[in-house]
């Protein structure tokens, strides 16, 4: 049983690959509940187990495969990743589990492929399945067609492609298994079910007996009708509106959901046929033969053609031009029958292509319906049905009105007829009201005539147009026809079968009743009564006309039908007498015509209130209204009296329901008066009141008419002011042609006044119809057009008024409740000038004698035929849309071979679109191809002018007449690059505005794919074209709409394609919501889906909402809202902790969203960010606060998040990005106080996540501060202080040296304000860090201050001198280097500030150096036992500024900052001053690793112990050039080395900052910084550059090697394709270093240790096996450590492999790494004997020395191995064959080393070899190359060395001693110079043998001095000077140069300390700092008076 269970303590993914097929049951059962429970559909956990869903699917146990089905299933289901498995699944489905033996397993393996197809990966599915056909098991083919069939029932046909089934069909009905065939039948009865009829002419190949069972089959279905099952991720709104309103309730609603995703046209399915290829070459000329046989054959020949159900397009024109010829003039009835069969074969085949030879072949049809044949006739018939469907009712309508004008009878009937027909295929939007006008007014002619056929057609066609538009519609034009006929139009309609489905109108049933019932509340005697109308003044109102235009007003679109004739009855004077007694005391009647003026005013007033005591039905207004006109009426010459009758005129009007008739018995008299200085303006409101009650449309013309017959010119003048005015109160509701013509003839008045009251009703009128109004007065004088055009302008821009009065006579009396068409007919609209003016037909001008010329083969010809044409159109100015063949013609012309007759008929085209105005829509089609064509022209003035007339004729004739037809298609199929890139940006300028639903999306569809082609077009051009139109194009079509083209592109580039697909998904704009049904569902619909309102440029993220938005809190607010309005309130708290931040900075990074980058906020800015918001769960209330356009809700948004600061710290942490974001929306508010706010709310978030320990994240910073640096100009301190503020708070939180950048680019602001305070911040920012903070250089970033100091704004210069000055302070003389060259005026002002701030701030102040004393190694300098840090002394840390504010020293915090960050510990100042600075690994690995553990502090990418920062600290360097500009470099230079160029500040500084983004976390910057790093290694002339920094590379690349290792291989979260990219990046950076000679050799001892030790480990680690690429890395990784033995210093590379044997023994590593370090040193004891000139022999001793003394011999009997040892025993014998007996003379760096073991090894390994000969006196080869190096270096001697005799031995003892000690230095120098002089031939070689390399190159540098002092002053002896004397040492090449401003204890001390914290070993600093010193004292003196100092 232990066995049986012992798989449970596996890993989960482990058991679901063990070979028990028990352990991958219980492996797969729990991967079902792990991943249900995993609510990140993006989460790391599901990329371990992608590999492995192909085997759970093809597992070969029954049981366990089953369940490996359903955690197949779970995976599908959650994980974002599934769609990479779709493939593999599905492949290893269709093998294992279609044909399965178990049901189960056939069903859930079914489940598994319609989830696949459900999360859009349906083509992957499809194309698996049908490879299945090909499968020899029949079980496996019939269950792939099984499971096509079960989906396309589930999806429907717009999923799973109906196409390329069809194909495989016949194969699969004639397959030779049962089964197999039995399921091909269910699929063609599934498509059938979808496709209909359409799929019947694709079973032509299958066998009649197959047909016929089929049919039958067909036949079961009825009219079942296929509905969509199941729906696709991007579907889900298309579901949940079909389960909310029902799918058969509202078909509108599904279009509208459904809009993106194309209907499938039957016609996909057949291929497109070429008949013009099919076509004999002689067809043409059969066509045109005199025999009608021969005639007849030709059409023969083509009528079969003609019968292919899909076309190709191609060039058509001659073809149409012989069908069109034969049917209009051949006499042959047969012939002309044939033809017409052909033409309505081809207008079914070509389909929209077809429609620019429409309009011509109506008018020739419709003319042959003369012919009285039948067959003719039919055939007409037929064709002219099939002509209709490819054009549009409204392009024919003036050839159908012309043919039912017709003498003929039989060609009205059957024009008729066929109106009937074409009727049927119309919608009420298609039969608009103005073209439905024109139709019945020609049908109405036809119903009376004579003819019985003509008379029942007409009939017909009003039926059906009845049927179309509604009966309420229609009956205003047929009102007055008798009864019988009005009986027969209904039966018609009654009887009509429309071929398109119309929907109903939405009922608008709560609206109406509640409005009901206001009124009645307001009117309660109105409402009460049985009569429910209110007619005014007994009915003389009439209702509301049926079918009432809503367009601006009616009259204001010239198309408002006549006000109808008032019925109300006119009364004589005594019936009006009579009845107004009734109201009226008879003295008061009697009073009001009496001539004592006070009478009559006193009747007047009793009038007035014994009116206003009347109820309003109650009062007869005719009567009083002539009562109050007796004589002298209102002419009464009293003004009191006169002022009396007009305010109770005005009460009735007001108050009775006053009646046109009423207004016609006092309106002459009222404008009479309009020019009464006391009561004129009275009469303005009367007339007013009268209008509101009898409507403006009769008072307003009435007015005019009558003002304008007046002689006083003051009447007009105020008659037309009052005009003007009315009409901006009532809306723009009068006819505007009369209108238009009382302005001409107020302008044309004498009377100043007058005129200018006329040009001010012009411009009122200008606010309705726009600039076209201008057109009707371009006739008149130069001075008035000039001030009309004054007043145009002044107007421009400015919006009509809404409209106020008018409201309530229309709501109650004339609408009968309709307050829709009320509301309409009253607001302002523009108006259809176009149908204003008056048009010219030029079609008698236009000859075939024209159009021959047009098309003449002489050029001048042509150039007076467009001539003549330009000179038409000029005098006509507007014409009638009766052109002929001219739009044919200029199309041919505008492709002219002479570019300037294709200029000028391009311009002639622009002006023929202007002529023609609305009407140049049927032409479109034929003269829009034309232009196409000549945007691809090469020249470019060409190309502008065709772009220039194509959006005049879009401007004219509408963009979806343009667009219509597949023109633009057939354009871009074999258009130029040219075309493609002028073509493209136009159509997304075009698209980008236009209504969704107001272009064919047939058309966009169309150009799809050759959208997707440009995408990799090789011109640049065309490619930014096609990348802006994407979106355009996704807007009208929709994702899913373009998603069906991809599978037409080639597999290579779907990549493109996809990544263009995806960035314009994030910005395509949401859907608006459905209107609600009723109130109560309206609102629930709207609460139930929170956000779905603001999905627009969030599309991308919707995928990441579904998962990342199942946090409880976010489902219970977007839920429990939809329960009802009461419970909307969002009690969720304000911000919600989360982890979604990096995945939004990871997306940005990514592009799949918006960058957070604008110079003003856009609004698809805005809406990502409400989406981001909404996906992070913010609390609703509050994001509605946030984007609310009252400027107090964003300040009560910033008081909430304020509250919350403090107790959700946290959230606010988790949510900064987003709030940063809304923050600077908010600065671009001109409010101050939320800026203010803002500024406030942000100093507190600073404050409290800088006390929490957080740091700001990159992408937090991009998104907000170059926001905040726009603040530092603002005007008000209260903002800029705060802003300051705010920038220095963000420095504690994040580098001042990545803040710094965004500072400098305020810098290019105009706003002088904002460039001072950025000097200021650059400066404080200096004075507290540093030169640092300048970057990318302190050189580049202190030029650009530098320049500010000669701007002309006093405190940006001030400012700019004051940076210069703190840095001055920080770097003295060093300022005027890096700023470079100033003018003179410039530089005085620089040193004229720093002279006088000089005066008020100290001097730098050096502390007194403490620096190491270098010590001379002999013979025994060096301890046995060194560690591998060798322990320094404590570094001192840079010299610092005092200064006098008590600033806390940059230098200790930075340094301490440093330690803490690379895990060291401060140093005490007072304890354990030597103790080892070492970096901490494992400490660096924990804090990179804890990134996502909130308990642990959170680090910045900037935090990431990078070599840069070490570097970067605060250097002193060399003024002047040296090799040693950086702490960076080793001892390891080699003696013959040639030096390098000069490495410049800037490059160094940049290599340092992109080797410090290797230690980062972010697997894209090491990749991106290691790609860098290859591009310099890669360049011979740059990879010199990278030699100082070779060490720093590799410790940093040791970093990040170990930080995968430890932390990214062990993290489970993490993708593991991520760590096999940074392996395969850092593997090959450090191949490419090793394999350059030049860089290779400069890695030290250490160094190649730690890097070796990573390796092998990586070698070892068995997770990176298991990866996919992982046996690969190994190879590699493996390579390069071979690579390291072989190109490395072969002395530091074989001490570093001796020193990891060490320690690997030492550490009872295991026996693998073990093994491998072995293996190589192994591998450098072979190439050891080649390699002995490049040795360090005592070195490689002191190693194994260290290893025999700290392992024995002895103890080696005790361990399991002991071939460690036999390891070094070979190193020993190698290296005594190697070197002989010279080895015994290089055991300098050991102690005691006669009686060491290795001395016993070697003395034995040397008794077995040969003795050297006695010529070499026993000195082995490398010693005699040695020996003969000195020899000559020292150009004494020539001969060979003589042995020293004793005496000789001892005084050369003596010397040496004195040169080592440090008082007899120079002394010893000077014996040792007289001693060679004396013994030239001695041998000094063993002396300096045993002294360090330093050592021996200070000596020979000492002799030389001495030798060049003697020459000067003979044999006496003095103090020796400095001297730059040639030097052949291997430091010679490294110059410092000698200054008195340097200082060598500032360099030696600052480099010991930054060296130490950056964790170099101390062998390289004393190495270093003896280089250092040796060449310092070379040029300044000996190096004595260094130590002395010490």
């Amino acid at each position: 049983m232990e066995e049986d269970t012992e798989y449970l303590k596996l890993p989960l993914e482990d058991r679901c690959v063990h070979k028990l097929w028990k352990a991958r049951l219980n492996g797969y059962e729990e991967c079902t509940k792990h991943f249900a429970k995993i609510t990140d559909e993006r989460s790391p956990e599901f990329n371990k187990f992608a590999p492995l869903m192909k085997k759970f699917v093809t597992d070969s146990n029954a049981v366990a495969q089953e369940k490996a089905l359903e955690a197949v299933l779970a995976f599908v289901e959650n994980a974002h990743v599934a769609g990479r498995t779709a493939g593999d699944c599905t492949s290893g489905i269709v093998q294992k589990c279609l044909a399965a033996p178990k049901r189960g397993t056939q069903e859930k393996a079914m489940e598994v492929l319609l989830m696949y197809c459900e999360i859009e990966k349906y083509e992957v599915v499809q194309e698996e399945l049908m490879k299945g056909f090909a499968q020899k098991n029949p079980k496996v083919v019939a269950g792939c067609v099984r499971a096509l069939t079960t989906a396309l029932r589930e999806f429907g046909p717009k999923v799973m492609n109906p196409k390329p089934l069809m194909k495989q069909m016949p194969t699969i009905l004639e397959d030779r298994d049962k089964n197999v065939r039995e399921e091909g039948k269910k699929l063609m009865v599934e498509l059938y079910r979808w496709i209909g009829q359409a799929l019947k002419p694709q079973m032509s190949s299958l066998k009649p007996v197959q047909v016929q069972e089929l049919e039958t089959e067909f036949d079961k279905l009825g009219g079942e009708k296929a509905v969509q099952n199941r729906f696709l991720r991007s579907q889900q709104d298309l579901k949940a509106k079909m389960e909310a309103q029902g799918i058969d309730e509202d078909e509108d609603d599904d279009e509208d959901v459904g809009e993106d995703i194309p209907e499938m046209d039957p016609m996909d399915l057949f291929e497109p046929v070429n008949i013009l290829e099919k076509l004999p070459k002689d067809f043409f000329e059969k066509v045109e033969a005199k025999k009608w046989q021969e005639r007849k054959e030709a059409m023969e020949i083509l009528l079969p053609l003609t019968q292919n159900p899909k076309l190709e397009g191609g060039d058509y024109n001659d073809l149409m031009k012989a069908l069109k010829k034969i049917i209009g003039k051949d006499t042959n009835v047969m012939i002309v029958a044939l033809a017409g069969q052909c033409v309505a074969g081809l207008a079914k085949g070509l389909k929209k292509k077809f429609a620019p030879f429409a309009l011509a072949f109506t008018e020739t049809i419709l003319e042959k319906f003369k012919e009285k044949k039948v067959n003719v006739v039919s055939a007409m018939r037929d064709a002219i049905d099939a002509i209709f469907l490819t054009t549009s009712l409204e392009s024919i309508q003036e050839t159908v009105g012309g043919a039912l004008g017709n003498k003929n009878p039989s060609v009205k009937a059957e024009t008729a007829g066929f109106l009937a027909r074409a009727l049927c295929y119309c919608t009420p939007t298609i039969l608009t009201k103005k073209l439905l006008k024109v139709i019945v007014t020609d049908l109405l002619k036809g119903v009376s005539e004579p003819d019985p056929t003509v008379r029942d057609n007409c009939c017909e066609a009003l039926g059906v147009a009845m049927k179309v538009v509604g009966e309420k519609q229609i009956m205003v034009f047929i009102a007055d026809l008798d009864n019988l006929k009005m009986q027969k139009i209904k039966e018609a309609s009654e009887k009509a079968e429309l071929k398109v489905k119309i929907s109903a109108p939405k009922a608008k049933k709560p609206a109406p009743a509640k409005k009901e019932a206001v009124r009645a509340a307001a009117h309660p005697s109105v409402s009460d009564a049985p009569a429910a109308k209110v007619v005014r003044g007994g009915g003389g109102r009439a209702k509301k006309v049926p079918g009432r235009g809503t367009k601006g007003g009616g009259g204001g679109g010239g198309g408002e039908p006549a006000l109808e004739d008032c019925k109300e009855e006119e009364l004589s004077l005594d019936d009006a007498l009579e009845k107004a007694a009734d109201v009226l005391p008879e003295d008061v009647l009697s009073g009001l015509t009496d001539a004592n003026w006070k009478v009559r005013l006193s009747s007047v007033e009793s009038f007035i209130n014994t009116t206003r005591t009347l109820d309003r039905g109650d009062i007869p207004t005719q009567a009083l209204v002539r009562c109050l006109a007796q004589k002298p009426g209102f002419k009464d010459n009293n003004f009191q009296v006169l002022k009396h009758r007009l305010e109770a005129l005005k009460l009735l009007a007001e108050n009775s329901d006053f009646t046109r008739r009423s207004g016609e018995v006092c309106i002459q008299e009222l404008v009479e008066k309009l020019a009464d200085s006391k009561n004129g303006p009275l009469c303005g409101e009367v007339l007013t009141a009268i209008a509101e009650a009898a409507k403006l449309q009769w008072v307003g013309p009435e007015v005019m008419s009558r003002a304008l017959e007046q002689k006083s010119p003051k009447v007009q003048e105020m008659a037309l002011k009052w005009l003007s005015d009315a009409i901006t109160e009532f809306g723009f509701v009068l006819q505007p042609k009369a209108l238009i013509g009382d302005i001409k003839k107020a302008l044309a008045n004498t009377n100043p006044g007058v005129r200018t009251a006329g040009i001010t009703l012009c411009g009122t009128m200008y606010l309705y119809m726009g600039a076209t109004l201008r057109v009707f007065f371009e006739d008149e004088k130069a001075a008035l057009l000039q001030q009309i055009d004054t007043e145009f302008e002044r107007l421009s821009g400015t919006s009509p008024p809404a409209p106020f009065r008018g409201a309530s006579q229309d709501g109650s009396t004339e609408n009968d409740g309709d307050e829709d068409d009320a509301v309409d007919s009253r607001q302002a609209g523009p108006i259809n000038v176009q149908d204003l003016v008056p048009r010219v037909n030029i079609s008698e001008q236009l000859t075939s004698n024209l159009f021959s010329e047009l098309a003449d083969k002489n050029w001048k010809v042509r150039n007076e035929a467009l001539q003549k044409v330009s000179n038409i159109l000029s005098e006509a100015k507007f014409i009638k849309g009766d052109v002929g063949e001219l739009p044919t013609v200029l199309c041919s012309r505008m492709n002219d071979t002479n570019k300037n007759l294709a200029l000028e008929a391009i311009r002639l085209t622009a002006s023929l679109a202007t002529a023609l105005g609305p009407h140049c829509k049927p032409h479109t089609r034929n003269i829009v191809p034309g232009m196409l064509t000549a945007l691809g022209d090469s020249k470019q003035n060409v190309r502008q002018q065709a772009m220039s007339t194509l959006n005049s004729w879009v401007e004219q004739a509408g963009l979806k007449e343009t667009i219509d037809g597949e023109v633009f298609a057939d354009a871009l199929k074999s258009g130029s690059p040219f075309l493609k890139a002028e073509l493209f940006p136009w159509m997304a300028e075009k698209l980008k505005d236009a209504p969704p639903k107001s272009i064919n999306k047939e058309e966009i569809h169309a150009c799809t794919q050759y959208l997707f082609a440009a995408l990799e077009d090789r011109n640049a051009d065309v490619r930014k074209g096609a990348n802006e139109a994407v979106l355009p194009f996704m807007i009208h079509i929709g994702y899913e709409g373009m998603m069906k083209h991809i599978s037409r592109i080639k597999p290579s580039s779907k990549n493109t394609v996809m990544q263009a697909m995806e960035k314009a998904k994030v910005n395509l704009p949401a859907k608006p919501q459905p209107k609600p049904r009723s109130p109560a569902g309206g609102a629930s619909a709207r609460v139930g889906r929170p956000g779905s309102s603001t999905q627009g440029a969030g599309r991308a993220g919707a995928a990441v909402a579904k998962k990342s938005l199942r946090t409880p809190s976010a489902t219970r607010a977007g839920t429990s809202g939809g329960r009802k309005e009461a419970e909307d309130v969002d009690t969720s708290p304000l911000l919600q902790v989360n982890n979604l931040k990096q995945q939004r900075a990871l997306d940005e990074q990514r592009l799949r969203i918006l960058r957070w980058d604008f110079t003003t906020p856009r609004a698809e800015f805005i809406t990502q960010l409400k989406d981001q918001m909404t996906t992070a769960g913010l609390n609703r209330q509050l994001t509605s606060n946030m984007f609310h356009q009252d400027f107090k809700f964003h300040i009560k948004a910033i008081d909430s998040l304020n509250e919350d600061l403090t107790c959700n710290l946290e959230a606010c942490i988790a949510n900064l990005d987003l709030i940063l974001k809304w923050l600077t929306i908010r600065f671009f508010d001109t409010n101050p106080s939320v800026i203010m706010k803002a500024m406030d709310y942000l100093q507190q978030v600073f404050q409290c996540v800088t006390d929490d320990g957080y740091r700001l994240q990159d992408h937090e910073v991009n998104s907000f501060m170059p926001f905040l640096i726009t603040k530092f100009g603002d005007p008000k301190d209260s903002i800029r202080g705060p802003a300051r503020n705010i920038a220095r708070l963000i420095c504690n939180i994040y580098p001042a040296s990545k803040v710094s950048p965004y500072i400098m680019e305020g810098l290019k602001a105009k706003n002088a304000r904002q460039r001072a305070e950025c000097l200021e911040a650059i400066g404080n920012l200096i004075e507290t860090h540093g030169t640092i903070v300048c970057q990318p250089s302190p050189p580049v970033a202190l030029k650009e201050v530098a320049k500010q100091i000669a701007d002309r704004d006093n405190s940006v210069r001030n400012a700019a001198l004051n940076c210069l000055v703190q840095v001055y302070f920080q770097e003295g003389e060093k300022v005027y280097k890096y700023i470079g060259n100033l003018s003179d005026k410039d530089m005085s002002l620089l040193e004229e500030r720093i002279k006088r701030a000089a005066k008020n701030r100290p001097v730098i102040k050096k502390p007194m150096p403490e620096p190491e004393i270098p010590t001379v190694r002999g013979g025994g300098a060096a301890a046995a036992g060194r560690p591998n840090r060798v322990t320094p002394k404590a570094a001192q840390p840079a010299p610092q500024l005092l200064r006098e504010r008590g600033a806390p020293r940059a230098g200790e915090q930075q340094a301490t900052g440093l330690k803490s960050r690379f895990g060291l510990k401060p140093q005490q100042p007072s304890s354990n001053a030597n103790a080892p600075f070492k970096i901490d690994y494992g400490n660096i690995e924990r804090l990179l690793g804890n990134d996502d553990e909130q308990e642990q502090t959170q680090y910045n990418l900037e935090e990431i112990p990078d070599l840069a920062s070490i570097l970067n600290y605060k250097p002193v360097l060399p003024p002047t050039a040296s090799r040693l500009t950086r702490p960076g470099f080793t001892s390891g230079w080699s003696a013959t080395s040639v030096p390098s160029p000069l490495e410049s500040e800037g490059a160094a500084q940049a290599i340092n900052m992109v080797i410090s983004q290797v230690a980062t976390t972010d697997a894209n910057t090491v990749i991106t910084a290691l790609s860098q790093l290859d591009e310099v290694l890669q360049s011979e002339d740059r990879c010199g550059q990278l030699a100082p920094h070779v060490d720093q590379l590799l410790i940093i690349t040791t970093l990040q090697y170990r930080l995968v290792l430890n932390t990214k291989m062990a993290n489970l979260n993490i993708n593991k394709e991520e760590c096999i990219k940074i392996y395969r990046s850092l593997t090959s950076c450090l191949m490419t270093v090793f394999n350059n000679k030049q860089l290779g050799t400069k890695a030290t001892r250490d160094v190649l240790r730690d890097v070796v030790h990573v390796l092998i480990h990586i070698i070892l680690d068995h997770r990176l096996s298991q990866l996919e690429d992982g046996p690969q890395i190994i190879r590699a990784i493996n390579v390069l450590v071979v690579r390291i033995v072989e190109k490395a210093q072969f002395t530091h590379v074989f001490s570093a492999l001796l020193k990891l044997l060490h320690e690997s023994v030492g550490s009872g590593g295991g026996c693998k790494f073990t093994e491998l370090v072995m293996k190589c040193n192994w591998k450098a004891i072979r190439i050891l004997p080649s390699r002995t000139n490049d040795l360090d022999l005592d070195q490689i001793l002191l190693d194994i020395h260290n290893f025999l003394v700290a392992y024995p011999v002895s103890t080696w009997s005790e361990r399991p191995s002991d071939t460690p040892l036999r390891t070094i025993k070979t190193v020993i014998y190698t290296l005594s064959k190697a070197y002989g007996h010279s080895i015994l003379g290089h055991f300098s760096k050991i102690e005691n080393a006669q009686g060491s073991e290795l001395h016993k090894y070697l003395t034995k390994s040397l008794k077995d070899d040969k003795p050297k000969t006695e010529d070499d006196g026993g000195v082995g080869d490398s010693n005699r190359l040695a020996a003969a190096q000195v020899s000559n270096e020292s150009g004494d001697s020539v001969k060979s060395p003589k042995r020293l005799s004793k005496s000789e031995h001892n005084i050369l003892s003596e010397i040496f001693r004195k040169i080592g000690s440090k008082e007899n230095t120079k002394e010893g120098l000077i014996q040792l110079y007289d001693f060679k002089q004396k013994h030239p031939e001695a041998d000094i070689e063993p002396f300096l043998r045993k002294s360090s390399q330093f050592f021996q190159n200070y000596i020979e540098r000492g002799l030389k001095k001495v030798e060049a002092e003697r020459q000067l002053e003979g044999k006496a002896t003095s103090n020796p000077t400095s001297e730059n004397g040639s030097n052949s040492g291997p430091l010679a090449s490294i110059q410092v140069p000698d200054t008195t401003n340097f200082n060598m204890n500032d360099l030696v001390d600052q480099f010991k300390s930054l060296a130490a914290y950056a964790g170099f070993d101390n062998n390289y600093i004393d190495s270093a700092v003896q280089n250092i010193c040796s060449t310092e004292k070379e040029m300044k003196g000996d190096i004595t008076e260094y130590i002395n100092t010490q």
